[in-house]
């Protein structure tokens, strides 16, 4: 193999940064994991994004005993990236502070989350992790996209959504305004707090990390999972806004009659049947022809499909079978 023919991508999540180094024929040789990542244009977010992305390339090219000069493009699924955006050149820099490519390609998040749990094929994607969005693209590449207003404004079905509406229902559970839940307990463990009273003094301390709240998101599906009310609500509530989303971007590329494929992706849609269940509900109700499928390969995958792309080669069969032999 020669010294530059390796494919590098990445996926820049909002709970940790993942990367594969393949040969142009799909094979993955290793896996590595670097920090999360975030909007570059959140405080801090230029250095959170360069440790996230030099640590993830370390670790890859570690684990393949492989040299900086070994990569020959480098594809990365970015959240806040946009086509055109100033996010572009920064991220490019960053990259090339770690390796010298011949080529760098930078692609929201959203794309590459499409194209490994497709294996490049058109369909929706809806990812819930830290923030919530959904994408789709048509046969002749007409695109859309619904949510990822961020936190602040939307990410409705997100982690941190989740995690806000559980912390919210909790502190009506404590002073009566709402009814009693597992939730309350749940919250108050996990900031170490005794009295809900207490938890303000948590979440509006400076320099409070998003991912906090958004760890609470597993607890709270576990606990609709075994049957507390309060819980199953925010879980329903957040299955039905990831749907509306999907069918949203549905709406904008397709007529009702058609069928498509939605995939969902992203560490909420881990927990089961529990989420999963209500959002495929709501979205064949409204719309019968829609296929709900299991992602098929990572975010990551989907990297290394734009990476190969940019080199010339056009992934077919016989290049994803190879991913999936090897991306274990």
């Amino acid at each position: 193999m020669a010294a530059t023919d390796l494919l590098l991508g990445l996926d820049g999540g909002q709970t940790a940064t993942k990367a594969l180094l393949a040969d142009r024929e799909g094979r993955i040789l290793a896996a590595g994991r670097g920090g999360p990542a975030d909007h570059l244009h959140a405080a801090g977010g230029e250095a959170k994004n360069r440790t996230a992305i030099h640590g993830a390339i370390d670790a890859v090219l570690m684990a393949a005993g492989a040299g900086r000069e070994a990569v020959s493009v480098v594809a990365l699924g970015w959240t806040g990236a946009v086509a055109g955006g100033l996010q572009i050149p920064l991220v490019e820099r960053i990259v090339r502070e770690k390796v010298a490519p011949r080529q760098v390609v930078v692609a929201p998040d959203y794309v590459t989350n499409l194209a490994g749990a497709s294996k490049g094929s058109p369909g929706v994607v809806v990812i819930a992790g830290g923030g919530a969005i959904a994408y789709g693209v048509t046969d002749d590449a007409r695109e859309a996209v619904a949510g990822g207003f961020g936190y602040l404004l939307g990410d409705e079905g997100s982690a941190f959504d989740i995690g806000r509406r559980a912390i919210a229902a909790a502190a009506r559970a404590s002073d009566g305004r709402g009814p009693a839940t597992a939730v309350e307990p749940l919250v108050a463990a996990a900031f170490g707090i005794d009295v809900l009273a207490e938890v303000t003094g948590v979440v509006y301390a400076a320099g409070i990390l998003r991912e906090r709240i958004s760890l609470l998101a597993p607890f709270v599906t576990a606990a609709a999972r075994d049957g507390d009310a309060v819980a199953s609500g925010i879980v329903t509530t957040a299955a039905a806004d990831l749907a509306a989303s999907a069918l949203a971007v549905a709406g904008r590329l397709h007529l009702p009659a058609e069928p498509i494929s939605i995939y969902p992706t992203g560490g909420v849609f881990a927990s089961g049947e529990v989420l999963l269940a209500p959002f495929r509900t709501a979205i064949t109700d409204a719309w019968p022809r829609a296929a709900v499928r299991a992602p098929v390969h990572a975010p990551a995958a989907g990297a290394l499909f734009l990476a190969a792309r940019a080199e010339g080669i056009e992934p077919g069969g016989t290049w994803w079978d190879n991913v999936a032999e090897t991306e274990a």
